[in-house]
């Protein structure tokens, strides 16, 4: 079997500075583990200054984690963080 590829877009509370995403993209890093992959990460602009914080997640087929959906949640309930939402998941 393949793997399976998910978005999750990650809001801040707040407009935060440059270092302070780079931080707070440190720490959601923490919230994948083994057998999931952290993939591609990029900041976008929102608007007014907001941006969000696009993660990719690799996790293997049949690794029978529950998908990315629990990774969203465990994210969405750390600080600075006003939503963590899945907004794809397709194979590799």
């Amino acid at each position: 079997m393949g793997d399976v590829v998910g978005l999750i877009q990650i809001m801040p509370t707040e407009i935060l500075e440059e270092e302070q995403l780079n931080q707070l993209v440190e720490k959601v890093k923490t919230c994948v583990r083994s057998p999931a992959k952290v993939g591609n990460v990029e900041i976008k602009p929102v608007a007014f200054g907001i941006k969000a914080i696009h993660l990719n997640v690799i996790i293997p087929d049949a690794s029978g984690t529950g998908g990315v959906d629990p990774i969203a949640e465990e994210i969405e309930k750390m600080e600075n963080v006003e939503s963590a939402e899945v907004k794809g998941v397709g194979l590799l």
